[in-house]
Order: C-alpha cells, then structure tokens, then sequence
C-alpha cells in the first residue's frame, strides 16, 4: 500500500470540510480504491465503481452489524437484539430474506400511503416557523431542518406529540453511536436510553396489534403479502429503528443543505418561488449536489479487485456516493447548482441509494424536502445566511449535516 493510500486523519477533514467536492475530486484521481486506517475500510469514490459494489448483493453484504460497536456489556440482557436500528431488517439483510421484509415493510411507503400524509407534514412545517418568523433571523438547522423530519416522524409512527422530546433524544443518540471516538461512559449512557426506546417502540407494537390506527406502525403490523409469512416483532421494531435514523437523518441534512444552496443562488429561489412546481428539481439537484447519506458500507464476501487493487473477503468498503454524485465523467459540472438538468442525468443520481438496497423510504424523504422548501420559500421571503460563519458538519463518517447555520430574512 502507497504512502497516498494511507490517509490519516480524514474524518478530520470531513468534519472540517462542508463541501466536500473538490477534496473528493482529487481522490477519484489520485487514489479512487483507499484504505483508511481510522475507519477500517477501503473508500471507493468513483462512481462506477460505487454502483457495482452497491448493486452486487453476491459478493458484497449488506451494511455490517458491528458498524456501531457491541452493546455495552452492562445492558446486554435489556437489548439481546441489539440497538433497535441494527436489528435484521432493510439495511442489513440481503436476498432472499431482505426480499420478503422489503415487500412487507413498503406497505406504509407506499405512494398512496405518502401522499396522505401531506397536510400533516405542512401543518408542522408551518408551525415551526410560525415559532421564528417575526425575529428575521435563526439557525435554521436548530430551528426547522432538524426538529423538521422529527415533526414528520412521530406523525408517520403516530407517536403522541408530548413525546416529542424523548422522541428527539432518543433519535439524536442512535446518530451519536455512530461515532467511534466517544468515551466509554458516554457510549453505556446512549445505550440505556436505547433500552428505553427500544422498550417503547415495542409497547407501540403490542399496542397496535390489540388496535390498528392509521399510522405505519399499524400498516406494518397488518401488512401481508400472499405467501410470504407476515412480519415478526423483532422484525418490525428494526424497521422501526431503520426508518427513524434514516428517515431523520437524510432530511435533516438535505433541508439544511437545500436551503443553503437557494439562499446562494437568489435567481433560482426567485424563480421557484414564482412557479413552486420547480421544487422537486431544486431537491433532487441538492441532494445530488451535498448527499447527506455520504456514503454506505458493505461487507466483502469474496476476495475481489477494484482499480488493481486487491482487497480481500471480510474486509470493509465504505461507498462515498457523495463523491459518486459529483463524479464529472457522470455528471456535466458536477460542482454547479444546476435545477436544469437533463433528466436522463438526473436519473443517474444515487443519492438515495441503488440496487437491491435503494431507500425504502424516499417518497417519504422527498415529500418532507419538498413541503420544507415550499414553506420556506413563502414564508421567510430574500432568504440568505448570515456571513462570516464557519461551517462544520458532524462528526463520522456516514451522515453530512451542518451544526449550525445562521439565516437572515426580510419581515
């Protein structure tokens, strides 16, 4: 291995960099196939070679089990499973078991199923900023884009409203037990509130099986599908698990991200705002242009070659679609906010995933954006950020979203 092939320090400089374009631009040329010691895995950046591994299900595993550490041994008998979210489900499963549970778990994704939820999700996008909108400025990332998809979420579950707030930190813990550098106390601390949640999504289960409601909970405990046995509860409750942290974290950053990109082109903010139809264009460029799933992992089932590198089964790989999605033999300036491009190049997109493991719940994610932006726009009029600020995204290597980001508006 090449002394540029030993790359200390890159989830440093992914914390550091926000937009990660160029420095992935130079990695395509200078060592698309890279092992990184910190994460433990073999990074591919260019977009072929991303999509072979994500869509070969034969030699490449879904996402390993051990991606957030063991359970600490102190809550090991409350959670036998694991974390709620690693439980066996979408993610990290593959054919034909994954099959069966996706056919199950779409059930409540389904467009029908979305498309009803609509009122609920503006209703909560107005109520957010009715809450800032007089003050003419806020972090809007703490005030709208991340209580935003939780807002959805408790609706789409049906959780109660007064729980939201456990809600919330049981969510931003999951996230936080992705990162590898934090202390041993801390890491025993998230894992009993993930007792907790657990505890609670499988009250909610038990809850619907005795009453179905009109939420997707309930939709996924009646769903049934001819000759397919019908989902367990340990099934359910990692999809449950899935759908939050994923559901959560793909529209926190994509709102964040989306409305940085209009504050920084006014004449496209102008132009959607003026003809809202354009919306679903702005959120597909966005999340193409700053994907906040920077990447998936895969487990190596066989010994295999990328780019004349040997990389041998059991090894880790670590997809960066972000990088993927701003590949320029893919994509024509990649770099460039572009509402208008062509379609057969916008298809080519991977932001939500491809293959066997494409994001289940994407209707759901690209719904919640569109309402997002739509409010946004009619809502805080002249939107632009506050100048001078340095942004940072989060710690680890999965998930892209600011900490912070100040807006001004006209009141």
């Amino acid at each position: 291995m090449t002394e540029t092939q030993q790359q200390p320090g890159m989830l440093d400089m992914l914390r550091s960099t926000w937009d990660t374009c160029p420095m992935f631009g130079q990695l395509r040329e200078a060592a698309p196939v890279m092992y990184v010691p910190e994460m433990d895995a073999w990074v591919l950046s260019r977009y072929e070679d991303v999509v072979v591994a994500a869509k070969d299900t034969k030699r490449f595993g879904s996402m390993p089990a051990d991606l957030v550490g063991e359970v600490p041994d102190e809550v090991k008998d409350q959670l036998p499973h694991g974390y709620a979210p690693w439980i066996p489900a979408l993610v990290n499963t593959n054919p034909p078991e994954h099959t069966r549970i996706r056919r199950l778990a779409n059930h409540p994704l389904t467009a029908k199923s979305v498309a009803r939820r609509e009122d609920a999700i503006r209703e909560a996008a107005n109520a957010l900023i009715d809450e800032f909108v007089a003050d003419g400025r806020a972090d809007l990332v703490e005030k709208f884009a991340t209580p935003m998809p939780l807002h959805v979420l408790i609706r789409f579950l049906g959780v109660p409203e007064q729980d939201l707030q456990r809600f919330r930190d049981w969510t931003l813990g999951i996230v936080e037990l992705f990162l590898p550098s934090i202390a041993p106390e801390r890491r025993l601390e998230l894992a009993r509130d993930q007792v907790k949640f657990s505890e609670y999504l499988n009250e909610a289960i038990a809850a619907r099986r005795k009453e179905p409601g009109d939420d997707a909970i309930s939709e996924l405990v009646l769903a049934q599908e001819e000759g397919e046995n019908k989902l367990t509860d340990l099934e359910i409750l990692g999809i449950i698990g899935q759908f939050i942290i994923a559901g959560f974290e793909t529209s926190a950053g994509g709102i964040s991200f989306s409305l940085y990109m209009l504050a920084q082109h006014p004449e496209i903010a102008a132009r959607l705002r003026d003809d809202l139809s354009l919306v679903p264009k702005a959120v597909e460029e966005s999340l193409r242009r700053l994907t906040p799933a920077r990447g998936i992992v895969r487990r190596v089932l066989e010994d295999v070659e990328f780019g004349g590198q040997k990389i041998p089964a059991g090894s880790n790989l670590f997809l960066l679609v972000q990088s993927a999605n701003n590949d320029p033999t893919v994509f024509n300036c990649p770099e460039k906010f572009d509402i208008d491009r062509e379609n057969s190049e916008m298809r080519k997109s991977i932001h939500f995933g491809t293959g066997p493991h494409l994001c289940i719940g994407a209707p759901l994610a690209r719904l919640d954006m569109r309402i997002a932006l739509e409010t946004v726009l009619t809502r805080l009029p002249n939107l632009r950020v506050v100048p001078g600020q340095e942004i940072r995204v989060q710690d680890g290597m999965i998930f892209h979203r600011p900490e912070r980001l100040e807006f001004e508006w006209d009141v």
